[in-house]
C-alpha cells in the first residue's frame, strides 16, 4: 500500500475518518506488511458501493480478506474473491469464519479463475499483481454487468508512474504495463473513467448504459 500524496495531507485526512472497522486486520497488514487499501481509499469505495447498491461483487486480490468484509458489512452483496496465495487464502478463509461472513474464495491464479465464471457482477474490486491489470480488465468487463463499475487500486504506484524522475529503474516494466493500462481504460468508448489521487491512485471505470 503506497501513498502519491503528501504525507501530513494523508495523515490528517487519516485522523478525520477515524476508521474503527476491522481494527485488529489493519494491525496485522501493518506488522506484516500486508498491503490492504487505507482508510481513505477505503471510505471512498464505501461511499460508490453506497451510492451502487451492487447485489453482486467481484474482487481479485483477496490479501487477507480485509476489503472482502467491508464491501459485505456495507453492502451485504455476494461477494466472489480470488487470491492466488495458498497461506494467504487460508488467512483470509479464517477472518472470514471470525466474523461469520460467507464469501465465495477462490485460491487460483485470477485468469484461470476468471475463465470459469460465467456470472455476471455489478461491481469489480481490481488489487493484484499490478502488471496484469489491464489482462484483469479486459476479461471483468465481458463479466460486467450494464451500469456496472470497476475499481481498480495502486494504479499510480507511489507516483512513479507519472514521473520518470522518481522511477525505479527495477520497476520500468511494471511502470510501463500500468500506463498502457491507464491509456487503454481512458480510451473506451463503453466507459467512464476516472484516475483519482486517493491513497496509491485508483481508477473509477462505469460501464455506459446502451445510450441512444
Amino acid at each position: 500500500m503506497g501513498n502519491i500524496n503528501y504525507e501530513h495531507t494523508s495523515l490528517f485526512i487519516e485522523d478525520l475518518l477515524n476508521d474503527t472497522d476491522f481494527v485488529e486486520l489493519r494491525k496485522y497488514a501493518k506488522e506484516n506488511d500486508v498491503p490492504i487499501m487505507n482508510s481513505q481509499t477505503k471510505a471512498f469505495i464505501i461511499s460508490i458501493l453506497k451510492i451502487a447498491k451492487p447485489k453482486k461483487i467481484l474482487e481479485i486480490g483477496t490479501a487477507i480478506g480485509y476489503s472482502s468484509l467491508c464491501f459485505k458489512k456495507y453492502t451485504g452483496a455476494d461477494i466472489t474473491s480470488i487470491e492466488l496465495d495458498k497461506e494467504t487464502a487460508d488467512i483470509a478463509r479464517k477472518n472470514f469464519e471470525k466474523y461469520n461472513v460467507n464469501v465465495n474464495l477462490i485460491n487460483d491464479d485470477a485468469m484461470k479463475a476468471l475463465r470459469n465464471i460465467n456470472q455476471g457482477f455489478d461491481f469489480v474490486f481490481i488489487d493484484a499483481n499490478k502488471s496484469r491489470y489491464l489482462d484483469y480488465f479486459k476479461i471483468t468487463s465481458k463479466l460486467l454487468n450494464e451500469g456496472g463499475i470497476i475499481i481498480a487500486d495502486n494504479v499510480l504506484f507511489r507516483g512513479e508512474v507519472c514521473n520518470d524522475d522518481i522511477m525505479e529503474k527495477r520497476k520500468n516494466t511494471l511502470v510501463k504495463r500500468l500506463r498502457n493500462f491507464l491509456a487503454y481504460i481512458t480510451d473506451l468508448d463503453d466507459f467512464i473513467t476516472s484516475v483519482i489521487p486517493i491513497g496509491d491512485g485508483l481508477t473509477l471505470s462505469v460501464r455506459r448504459n446502451n445510450e441512444k
